[in-house]
């Protein structure tokens, strides 16, 4: 299977040669992976009658997405405020201890200095670069539209975005192009069955791919371009 239409490296957002380099990576071992694919097939097939055109964006986070971040190593904290304005859909966190330790100062940027980054849903049949009705009917925008100002508000650097089919990750420098992204189709992996891609996708997508240890090094941040 070519990974052309399974992997879509938008805007030049990662560098060349990312994808040989997230098929090489060791973030995580094979017996980890091996495990983390199974866990993600099972919950799948257990639900995936849920995941059809109908699928709102709730419904993709419960029956899929919610379940997905865990598998990648995320605990997830859901609608958080930051000021009176702002509602953060998914603070990630890469572990419940970050989580713990920033609890206390929900509501102030106190609470997101603990995040690895945010998390934004659309139902199963959007399109990602369209923009998506509104309760009235009328186009609003696009989904991603939100993600700069929050990336910002947050001061966190990496935004998710998916429809649980295609899974799109952001860079604060360059979210504000809204074309500018590294996008894999989970839904094709799981569907075929594709250990190699779905490498590539956990190391990509993947609670330690976005986060920076304590010498302020990043294994996503070494691919972009």
């Amino acid at each position: 299977m070519t990974t052309s239409n399974v992997i879509v490296n938008a805007g030049g957002f990662f560098a060349s040669d990312a994808e040989e380099r997230l098929a090489a990576s060791d973030l995580f071992t094979s017996e980890e992976l091996a495990e983390k694919f199974e866990h993600i097939c099972e919950h799948f097939e257990r639900h995936h009658a849920h995941l059809n055109d109908d699928a709102t964006a709730a419904q993709v986070g419960f029956f899929l997405v919610n379940r997905a971040l865990h598998i990648l190593g995320y605990t997830h904290s859901h609608n958080e405020p930051l000021g009176e304005e702002i509602r953060i859909e998914y603070t990630l966190f890469n572990s419940a201890d970050a989580f713990l330790a920033h609890v206390s100062g929900r509501g102030t940027n106190a609470f997101f200095n603990g995040a690895c980054g945010i998390g934004k849903l659309a139902a199963w049949a959007d399109n990602l670069d369209e923009p998506v009705k509104n309760e009235d009917g009328e186009a609003g925008d696009p989904p991603a539209y939100e993600l700069d100002e929050q990336m910002r508000a947050t001061n966190l650097q990496w935004a998710i975005l998916t429809n649980g089919r295609i899974w799109r990750l952001f860079h604060k420098n360059t979210a504000a192009m809204l074309n500018t992204y590294f996008q894999m189709d989970l839904l094709q992996i799981l569907e075929n069955r594709d250990t190699d891609l779905f490498k590539i996708f956990v190391n990509a997508f993947a609670a330690k791919a976005i986060s920076f240890d304590k010498s302020g090094s990043c294994p996503d941040k070494k691919l972009l371009a």
